[in-house]
């Protein structure tokens, strides 16, 4: 194909004036091809008439032309010139729109993993020290993810960082070291489904605590207290699963205060998605000695590479360890190798911006379709919660999202299979669309069955 694509010089302009030139034309070429401008196998322009073409150096133009093929979007061909790699014109008629795993779009993981990853095949006495057993984690390991923590604003100088195999493992380790079988632990009235499979395992009850707008309900939680002994409690203060309730100061505050008097520890879990402006320093932060933080990448970078880390009270700190070390004899050093590498590389914040930027639009987008028919959902990060009308079943609402090939969580999910939920209501995640080209596709598709709703909603009770 040939090239016929121009640059927007404006646009190329105000990008400059934040960052680097070459930086700014990888984002403005990166820009074009996401909007298909450009198109996959689509030829970029000679990098002399780039570069004349925008009053830059040939030398700006190399190095974006580069960034480009490492982030993926692009592909050199020995003396025929710069292509489109990035296919954007897949069809989406038969694929499911997956609106129910919790997970974060492709904004360039890949390539920055291939990118650690081959640049860690060429140091043999790394990987040599990776290949052997190590409890928690390579010195040099601890050193970084600490730092990395310090510099968001931990105050964990004394603390260990606990590495293991995702939050899950985290959840099942802190309520494995804090209680015996027959136990009783609270949680958020809807929360995790991972929580209740690690008391299933574990032989503990557990018992919900309606949400209010602020966060727990204090008073049903004291009430419990005063009738029973409570070992623990499970929440998700910072961007609540299913809910999106981000809890409010006054209610930590006071949550802390019921800790002490009630002798139970909190299990705070921080592994939803945020974006940057509204995430928060962690309540362990205020209460090192009653919190046990949990937190992972699986929701800003990548499920698959299974990391995640724990922050726990000092006592408490070798006992958890030692529960890690019983499910596996040693986290996977590989994986968190390849993570400090990403953590390290400049592409690591610039797929942070792009996922942030990504998931703003996605918010706005589910937005309108929604109140284009009058309904409105909460959101917050990754996840949308959207309360029914009475007269809307969630199970029906879901069954005709999925004829339309779009997959949904109802909050039903959410709830102890012991206790009865009476919630009416759909979980959307925004994520599981890889593409933006995709996720419009789900949109119509929201839209149709929205619309199909409303037509026939005096029939569903």
């Amino acid at each position: 194909m040939s090239t016929i694509w121009q640059p927007d010089e404006a646009l190329f302009l105000r990008l400059a004036a934040t960052k680097p030139k070459y930086m700014a034309l990888a984002e403005l070429i990166e820009q074009s091809i996401d909007n298909k401008q450009l198109v996959f196998d689509q030829r970029l322009p000679a990098q002399r008439s780039l570069a004349d073409a925008l009053k830059i150096t040939h030398g700006t133009v190399t190095r974006a032309y580069v960034l480009l093929e490492q982030r993926g979007y692009v592909r050199a061909r020995l003396g025929a010139g710069t292509y489109v790699s990035k296919n954007n014109g897949a069809h989406h008629e038969l694929q499911i729109s997956d609106l129910a795993a919790s997970v974060q779009p492709l904004m360039g993981q890949d390539s920055i993993i291939a990118k650690a990853m081959q640049a860690l095949s060429q140091s043999h006495s790394v990987l040599s020290e990776l290949m052997t057993y190590k409890l928690n984690g390579l010195p040099r390991h601890q050193r970084f993810f600490r730092d990395w923590l310090l510099q968001r604003g931990f105050a964990c100088e004394q603390h260990d960082v606990i590495f293991t195999q995702g939050a899950q493992q985290g959840i099942y380790s802190c309520l494995s070291t804090l209680c015996d079988p027959g136990d009783l632990v609270l949680h958020e009235a809807l929360t995790y489904p991972g929580f209740f499979k690690a008391c299933k395992s574990l032989k503990l009850h557990s018992k919900g605590v309606p949400v209010n707008e602020q966060g727990i309900d204090l008073a049903r939680l004291e009430s419990i207290c005063q009738q029973h002994s409570v070992k623990a409690i499970y929440i998700t203060p910072n961007c609540q699963n299913p809910t999106n309730v981000h809890y409010s100061e006054d209610t930590l505050h006071a949550l802390l205060a019921l800790s002490r008097k009630y002798h139970f520890f909190i299990i705070e879990d921080d592994v939803n998605y945020c974006l940057p402006e509204k995430w928060r320093l962690p309540l362990w932060q205020q209460a090192p000695d009653r919190v046990f933080y949990l937190a992972s990448f699986s929701k800003y970078f990548s499920g698959g590479l299974r990391a995640g880390y724990m922050l726990t009270p000092l006592l408490w700190q070798q006992a958890v360890i030692n529960t890690v070390h019983a499910q596996c004899w040693s986290v996977s050093m590989m994986n968190f190798e390849l993570l400090m590498r990403t953590l390290q590389s400049k592409e690591y914040q610039h797929v942070q911006s792009k996922l942030a930027e990504e998931i703003r639009y996605r918010q706005a987008a589910l937005d309108r379709v929604l109140r284009q028919y009058g309904f409105e959902a909460i959101f917050f990060g990754l996840n949308v919660c959207w309360y029914l009308p009475e007269n809307l079943n969630m199970h029906y609402v879901a069954g005709q999202f999925k004829a339309q090939l779009v997959e949904v969580r109802t909050l039903d999910v959410f709830a102890s299979p012991h206790e009865a939920c009476d919630i009416n209501g759909i979980r959307f995640t925004l994520g599981g669309p890889t593409t933006r080209e995709a996720f419009d596709f789900a949109i119509t598709r929201i839209d149709s069955v929205l619309q199909g709703i409303l037509v026939n909603s005096d029939v569903v009770i």
